[in-house]
């Protein structure tokens, strides 16, 4: 089942690719919609190869390459977060590292299988929290749906991180990479879809 996860998840971002790069709007140079659209397609391409994983010692494998494109991806996708609350300057670059450390240490929480990936999770989840205040405290007008977006996608993540073999292992690899791609989904494609009707 997890090979048809990530096939699924290759076509649907290989098409969002396509409509993103068709009409985005680029700012600065730069299609944000297409590149977070084609940073997941390549991430879905190397997770159905099943290339970089581990096996926990209940034969869940682990597709750890998968928080190395978060990384990318989320930290594209904080830039327009941050334009749409209205963060710019000092408080922009607070969001990026802040990111930037919830996804690198999510990747060495899913690459460890002992019981060190515990502090790993409890540091990306302590960087989350700060982030997640940072964004909720900024109130700039109309970014109200920003909001909503953060509690109903990112939030999730770190609940099924928890939930899966990367954590306590109460579901399994196949259902939390199914979780994964329907919030990849809400979080890279309706939210790109939103903001380029909000703007």
């Amino acid at each position: 089942m997890i090979t048809y996860v990530f096939l699924a998840g290759l076509l649907i971002f290989a098409l969002s690719s396509v409509y993103f790069y068709v009409t985005g709007k680029s700012r600065d140079g730069f299609n944000t919609a297409f590149l977070v659209s084609f940073i997941t397609l390549i991430s879905y391409v190397l997770m159905w190869q099943g290339d970089l994983t581990v096996v926990t010692g209940s034969g869940e494998t682990i597709f750890w390459s998968r928080w190395l494109f978060y990384g990318l991806s989320c930290t594209l996708l904080m830039v327009e977060i941050a334009r749409v609350k209205g963060i710019g300057g000092g408080g922009l670059v607070q969001l990026l590292y802040l990111t930037a450390i919830v996804m690198g240490a999510g990747f060495l929480a899913a690459r460890d299988l002992t019981a060190v990936r515990w502090i790993h999770f409890a540091i990306s989840s302590v960087a989350y929290v700060l982030l997640v205040a940072n964004v909720l405290s900024a109130e700039a007008s109309g970014s109200q749906w920003v909001n909503s977006y953060i509690f109903f996608g990112w939030t999730v993540f770190p609940i099924v991180f928890l939930l899966a073999p990367t954590g306590i292992g109460l579901i399994g690899a196949a259902v939390a990479n199914l979780l994964y791609l329907v919030l990849d989904l809400y979080t890279k494609i309706v939210f790109n879809v939103q903001l380029a009707r909000a703007s």
